[in-house]
């Protein structure tokens, strides 16, 4: 039984399912928890550290992706739980011998992973100090990602570990993945539909609205496939595939990876690599045109232009009459007014919701988008809209997102407008309305971006869909995958997760063959 006297009263709301949770990490010593934004997975960890504090006098290990994010677990502990050990936050701007001393002193220490992994090959921290280590947004534990290095050690450690994530993936591999790097023993998966946590969920309500794209953009688009169609056909006359159809950006990117290989024992594979590039980038630019519109596509053929080093590929697109023509027409229909008609439809919404008080967040995959689309909202009556975007090329540092974040939350302004950085890593405020720019196929990314409504009210989220697009085809891949997510991890809930490679297989337990 857990041991919540060090919790402060009127703080938090006791959950029966938050305490189950924190009650099935002491029973299977590693647990993935899985719960929809609003349903306090934060607050599992905050548990299970309330009943260590108590009763345990190991340290305990709090992994978020991002200092934003590390300060704003840190200040939640603080704010629940009455204790007068030392907490410590330490990321990357810590120096390292600043860091080994607040290892030893501090009994709660909050990181960013990169800052911990480092201080692991440096013997500046051992986790066999540690009971815990909670892995937030746990999703991330794959690949080479710190995460990955950091279960690792703590498996060999024998520290409890708590992951915890509102999407993991879909891909039963993927999510094989996550378990086998964090040693996961066990899942506790609550979803929007669990009958024990309708009081604490409010719906959102998901939409989706499609638009056609007008004569002038099919134009545009029909030159591109003319221009794409001519590189394909040399990679499909040496038999590497079917020219019937146009292929998809993976599997010219799996292609590239193929010849690139193959280019090593045979240089006329060179010649495809250029192909499979050119080819590339003219997808690109139809996948622009389709799901953003006419000035993203012309600022994308004139990125081209500026690129400091161009490949033979680029330059034999920029010498390409028909690239020119298309720009100029790109500058014609700019003139005339005519964009894609999402623009026009995200502004019919923006003006409708502010009109009610309400505050709007826009998600857009590409920073160019993100600006424009802030100019037309700004251009409304009653809007004011700010932009967030990532720190890398000269985008936002993290201080800079802080600011916009907070003046947000105070309602400074009511429309703001994103990219992917605003789906985790950031205390987003929770708002009235969230709309997709355009679809996403993962889940993941689907479940976080509408995770931002919903939270104390009754929420709306929309997808703004191109007919016969790549958009539509997203928009039901990522519902799809998110249904076989669930039902993959309840059924890892109720069966167990399958014992990783090499472990004895326990008698009716599964192996990672039986689950992907």
């Amino acid at each position: 039984m857990l041991d919540l006297s060090l919790l402060r009263k009127g703080k938090a709301e006791l959950r029966d399912y938050q305490i189950r949770a924190a009650e099935k990490l002491f029973d299977s010593k590693r647990l993935l928890v899985v719960m929809p934004t609003a349903l306090g997975k934060t607050f599992v960890a905050i548990l299970a550290i309330a009943h260590l504090l108590k009763n345990n006098p190991k340290k305990i290990l709090f992994l978020a992706p991002t200092k934003p994010l590390v300060l704003q677990q840190a200040k939640r502990l603080e704010e629940s739980v009455d204790t007068l050990e030392e907490i410590a936050v330490v990321t990357g701007e810590v120096k390292p011998e600043e860091r080994k001393e607040k290892y030893k002193t501090a009994t709660v220490i909050f990181a960013t992973p990169q800052t911990i992994a480092n201080d692991l090959k440096h013997e500046r921290i051992a986790l066999k100090d540690f009971a815990l280590v909670v892995f937030d947004e746990a999703h991330r534990s794959v690949g080479n990602y710190a995460y990955a290095l950091i279960g690792k050690k703590t498996r060999e450690s024998g520290a409890l570990v708590l992951g915890l994530t509102a999407s993991p993936s879909a891909d039963k591999k993927k999510t094989m993945e996550i378990c086998e790097n964090l040693g996961i023993e066990a899942v506790d998966i609550k979803t929007s539909h669990d009958e024990e946590v309708q009081e604490f969920i409010k719906p959102v309500e998901f939409h989706w609205i499609f638009v056609e794209m007008p004569r002038e953009l099919l134009v545009l688009k029909e030159k591109l496939e003319l221009l794409l169609a001519e590189p394909v056909k040399r990679i499909s006359e040496r038999g590497f595939m079917s020219f019937k159809q146009s292929p998809s950006r993976k599997e010219l990117l799996m292609l590239r990876l193929r010849f690139l290989g193959l280019a090593k024992q045979n240089p006329s594979f060179y010649s495809l690599l250029s192909d499979v590039a050119k080819a590339l980038n003219v997808a690109h630019a139809i996948d622009m045109l389709e799901s953003q519109g006419v000035r993203p596509l012309m600022e994308f053929i004139d990125s081209l232009g500026k690129r400091d080093k161009k490949t033979k590929a680029v330059q034999s697109l920029l010498a390409d009459a028909r690239l020119k023509e298309i720009r100029k027409n790109c500058e014609m229909l700019l003139e005339k007014n005519i964009e894609h008609p999402k623009e026009g439809k995200l502004a019919e919404i923006i003006r409708a919701q502010t009109k009610l008080g309400k505050s709007v967040i826009v998600f857009a995959q590409y920073r160019d988008t993100v600006a424009q689309l802030a100019r037309v909202a700004n251009s409304l009556p009653g809007v004011k809209a700010k932009t967030l975007v990532g720190r890398s090329d000269d985008g936002m540092n993290q201080k800079e997102q802080h600011e916009v974040v907070e003046s947000f939350r105070d309602k400074e302004f009511n429309v703001l407008i994103a990219t992917s950085i605003g789906e985790e890593g950031l205390d987003i405020p929770a708002v009235d309305m969230v709309v997709f720019y355009e679809a996403v196929p993962s889940e993941i990314r689907l479940i976080q971006r509408r995770g931002r409504a919903g939270r104390m009210k009754i929420g709306s989220a929309i997808v703004l869909v191109t007919k016969g697009t790549k958009d539509e085809a997203y928009l039901w891949l990522s519902r799809n995958k998110e249904k076989k997510m669930i039902e993959h991890l309840k059924s890892m809930q109720e069966s167990g997760v399958p014992r990783r490679s090499g472990e004895k297989k326990k008698k009716g337990q599964t192996t990672i063959g039986d689950f992907s």
